[in-house]
This record gives structure tokens, sequence and C-alpha cells, in this order.
């Protein structure tokens, strides 16, 4: 056994959950009193600084106290001798051992986090198979349980979501505003702190969502939409497919404000959108805006309103045409 791997063997047996193998290995290692002292007195050395200085000097203290004792300890017989490693290593490992399962940093148990920064896209697959697509400036969250009782994730943004089927495990997303439960099914979700709404779309299956008391289950093509401000949620029937069509790298506006619109459009090209006129910010538009970059996309926008823009560097700047200088 290498010293790489002598306190994890440790570790199983006093779990009770080494074989019989790794037993008669660490029998093995206990017969050698000198290179068993050795080996844990360098391993407390080399430990993580942050480990209390009266532990290890009780650790020491137990090691020295312990390997006096050696001889009325040993025996030939198997049985005995686990006896004394049990009486050994107990005392010995005790506060390294809570120290290591509770103290040291456990990235085993820090949640998994996916963020597509402002002008990228993510894809993830899931624990379980299901499949992710997560929005420019959007955040997707799971722990280590995701895969147990039910598989939960936590959404800051957007996200579409194929999930795989599992009856017996429901896929809830959670929002700060909504929450989304299905079983196995294709829905996109759109959430983003900034939004006076947040909605989920159902393109295939059934979900149930949740938001401040109310509750709706959607079929295909319907949306739900959580009023903020309102408190309200209210289903409707929509084209779900256009709700993803940002997965493509096209833009869908369905009956959405300038002021939306220009955040929006932040987020997906990373730039800083300006408005010179606030008569702008509440008009609507609905349609599709391509995938041909910022400046096509204020292009069309420019075509169908009375908008207008300049470009510098990477902030756009938002003016009505009825302010045009003649």
């Amino acid at each position: 056994m290498t010293d790489k791997n002598y306190m994890v063997l440790f570790e199983k047996y006093l779990r009770g959950e080494s074989t019989a193998e790794e037993t008669e290995a660490l029998i093995d290692l206990i017969g050698s009193e000198d290179k068993f002292k050795e080996m844990l007195e360098v391993e407390l050395m080399n430990a993580d600084p942050t480990i209390d200085e009266t532990i290890k000097k009780r650790i020491f203290g137990k090691i020295r106290l312990e390997t006096t004792r050696e001889k009325s300890y040993l025996s030939v017989n198997w049985r005995k001798t686990m006896q004394w490693a049990a009486i050994f290593l107990l005392p010995v490992l005790s506060a390294f051992t809570v120290y290591y399962f509770t103290q040291r940093p456990q990235r085993n148990l820090q949640p998994t986090v996916i963020t597509a920064q402002k002008g990228e896209k993510a894809e993830v697959v899931l624990p379980d198979g299901s499949n992710v697509w997560i929005n420019s400036g959007s955040t997707l969250t799971y722990d280590r349980h995701f895969n147990g009782k039910e598989r939960s994730v936590y959404l800051q943004g957007e996200a579409y979501f194929e999930v795989t089927e599992n009856k017996k495990r429901p896929f809830i997303v959670h929002t700060k505003h909504i929450t989304v439960q299905a079983l196995g099914t294709s829905f996109n979700v759109r959430s983003y702190e900034t939004d006076s709404l947040a909605s989920a779309v159902l393109l295939e299956g059934k979900v149930k969502v949740s938001a401040s008391g109310h509750e709706t289950i959607l079929s295909v093509n319907e949306r739900a939409t959580f009023d903020k401000r309102k408190q309200t949620l209210l289903a409707d029937r929509v084209e779900a497919l256009n709700f993803i069509e940002w997965k493509n790298g096209n833009i869908y506006f369905s009956n959405q404000t300038y002021d939306e619109i220009a955040r929006a459009l932040s987020r997906i090209y990373n730039v800083e959108i300006q408005f010179a006129s606030e008569q702008l910010r509440p008009m609507r538009f609905s349609g599709t805006l391509g995938s041909s970059g910022i400046k096509n996309a204020l292009d069309i926008l420019s075509m169908t309103s009375p908008m207008y823009y300049e470009m510098k560097d990477t902030t756009i700047i938002l003016h009505h045409k009825a302010e045009m200088v003649k």
C-alpha cells in the first residue's frame, strides 16, 4: 500500500467499508509501528495549515503514547490484531478524521454552477441525461443531491430544457419568481432579474408552473407569464418554437417593449445600449431579428419603428426620428 492511499484505507476501515484484502493490508501496515508512526507524523506536518495546532498536538501525543505500548497490543492472532487496530486507530485518527470530513474544503459538496456570460451561450448535459441550453447572461446551478428524490436546478436568466423522463423523480426548475415542475418534457424558462415578467413556454409534455401562491398546468404551445409587479400568473396560447429561436442564434420578441429589447440585446451582444429619447422605451415590437449581429438587429428595428441609432465602440445610443436634426 502506498503512502498516498493509506489514509483512505484507514477511513474506510473506520467506517466499516474495507474489504478483506484491504483489512489485511491495514494489518500489515500496523505491524510496522515505526513506519506507521512516521507516516502519520508526516501527514500531520503536511496537513492543511488551518488545522488547529491543539488538534495536531493531541494527535502527536496519541501516536507517541500508543507506540510505546506496541508489544502489549500486538498478537499473531489477526482478531486480536484488529482489536488492537481499533483501539489504536480510533483515538489516533479521531481528531484528524473529524477535521478531514467536517473542516477541510468539501469540493464534492459544492454545487455545480454553469454561467453563460453576456455575448455567449452554453449547453450542458445534466447527470440524469437531460439537456439544457443556457442563454446569454444566465446561470444554472444544481447540487450533489440533483439525482436523488427530485431533480432540482436553480436558474437565473433563461434556459431551454429537454428533460429525460423519470416519473419517480420530478424535474424542478427554481427561479426567484416562478417554479416549473416536469417529469419528462421540453420547455423554456425565462426569469431575468431586470425583467418585469417571468415566463415558461411548453414545447412537449406537460409542466406545472407555480408563482406567488398561484399555479397552472401548461399543455403544448402554452405559456405561463408571471407579472412581478401585479403578482399575477396568466396562461395563453403561443407558437412555442419561436421562444427557443435564441438557441440557433436568432432573436424573437413577443410584444415586448423597446426597454426590454434593449436589455436583451445588451446581454446577447455584450454591448451597452442607451436611450437618447425616453419616448422609445414603452414602444413595442414583435418579430425575429435574425442572427447576423447587433447591427442587423438594429437595422430591422429602425425600419419598423421611429427609431434610429448611432454606434460608438461598444455603446449604442437609440434616438427618436422626430428628434433628428435636419
